[in-house]
């Protein structure tokens, strides 16, 4: 059984896309004449997916709350519960003249199967926010999720243990590559290429370094921490498997200027924010190429936030990272790393005088014995520098 839903239904989407060619006879199917708990509904059309790319699904109800994103829905206590009225609505990019459209449907009445519970918590009522994907995002990485879940207006987060269903969806530059179930299921093998599992038919397109990485989250809670449920979710950017290496026990190399939110200007051109060097970590004059490589040159306090940003942390302790690279760099985890080509960003404060006069922050940096000439080699020291100089930027883990 199926319900037919009208073309274009809620006009108030249609601002987000330009009405394109493709026709869309868009409706929900199911295999049962009822809808029930545990009911599965599917959003089809009579789209031709030869005459479409790229489409997105969002389902919601008369409040305008989002209940659920993908093909397929679960009809949820919580959905049974408290909402009146669900609409499906598809988005894509027409194949002959690549604008976009939202086809949107009617609303479909869930009155006559609803449960609702005037002490049942409302939908939505949880908040899921602090996601983060950690570590290193790149192809042939294992990330892995981590998210709290609050109760509207708290600041202590619900017990992880209290989250008894979960839908987690993984898109690499918005197709759909990964779906999970399992709440504790929080492992996403970054691929090396990737389709879009809502539209079977597209190629395998390869993962680049400055794609998006999105995680959507849906989550419903035990009765005991007050029922409910939330969504949430993130973006983050893919980065470059760096030839050199990417990690080094608990420390990440150098972030490229790709892969920050700070704006270093144009790839292509001069800038004191961008350092180039090759796949060895050798400094070089080349602006790109394929064996070239730009590192975020960058203050200490931005420096410090691009790693807050990832859920790492600053270098925090330079002599103990002095240390690690004097062993590491005699053909160790770093030594293609870039260590010679600038300082390296701490968070620990220049204790020293006349550093501490300046609020100099300590960064650690290879000094050759002969300034001018590495041929004779040098050893890695802590230095104090003043905040607004332009270091490279290594991140660690934070302790647990």
């Amino acid at each position: 059984m199926y319900f037919k839903l009208n073309q274009l239904a809620m006009v108030s989407l249609l601002t987000v896309g330009v009405v394109g060619t493709a026709s869309a006879n868009v409706y929900i199917d199911h295999n049962d004449g009822d809808i029930r708990e545990n009911s599965v509904l599917v959003v089809n059309s009579d789209l031709n997916k030869d005459e479409i790319k790229n489409p997105k699904f969002v389902w919601k109800d008369e409040k305008g709350t989002v209940v659920g994103l993908g093909k397929k829905l679960v009809v949820t206590p919580d959905i049974l519960g408290n909402s009146q009225n669900l609409t499906a609505c598809i988005s894509y990019i027409n194949q002959d003249d690549l604008t976009s459209s939202i086809q949107c449907s009617n609303e479909m009445s869930l009155n006559s199967v609803q449960t609702l519970d005037a002490l049942a918590p409302r939908i939505n009522e949880k908040e899921v926010s602090d996601v983060l994907v950690g570590k290193f995002i790149a192809a042939t990485e294992i990330v892995n999720l981590s998210y709290n879940v609050y109760n509207k207006g708290e600041t202590t987060p619900i017990d992880e243990s209290a989250i008894t269903d979960a839908i987690y969806q993984w898109r690499i530059d918005g197709a759909l590559v990964k779906t999970v179930t399992s709440p504790s299921n929080k492992q996403f093998l970054v691929p090396e290429t990737f389709d879009n599992d809502e539209d079977p038919g597209t190629a395998e397109v390869p993962v680049e370094a400055g794609m998006p990485l999105t995680v959507s989250i849906s989550v419903t809670l035990s009765s005991e921490a007050g029922g409910g449920s939330g969504i949430g979710g993130d973006n983050f950017t893919i980065q470059e498997n760096f030839p050199g290496g990417n990690v080094a026990d608990n420390y990440y190399r150098p972030m490229l200027s790709i892969e920050t939110d700070y704006d270093e200007g144009d790839e292509a051109t001069e800038s004191e924010f961008i350092v180039r060097t090759d796949g060895n970590g050798v400094a070089t004059d080349e602006m790109t190429g394929d064996d070239v490589y730009g590192f975020a040159a960058l203050p200490q306090d931005i420096a410090a936030q691009e790693c807050t940003n990832r859920g790492l942390r600053l270098v925090s302790n330079p002599t103990a990272f002095s240390s690690y690279l004097t062993v590491e760099t005699a053909g160790g985890k770093t030594e293609h790393w870039p260590y010679d080509v600038r300082m390296l960003w701490s968070s620990e404060k220049d204790a020293t005088e006349p550093g501490s006069y300046f609020n100099y922050y300590n960064a650690v940096g290879y000094i050759y014995n002969t300034p001018s000439d590495s041929t004779g080699g040098g050893e890695f020291k802590v230095v104090g520098q003043d905040p607004a100089s332009l270091a490279l930027v290594v991140c660690e883990d934070i302790p647990k």
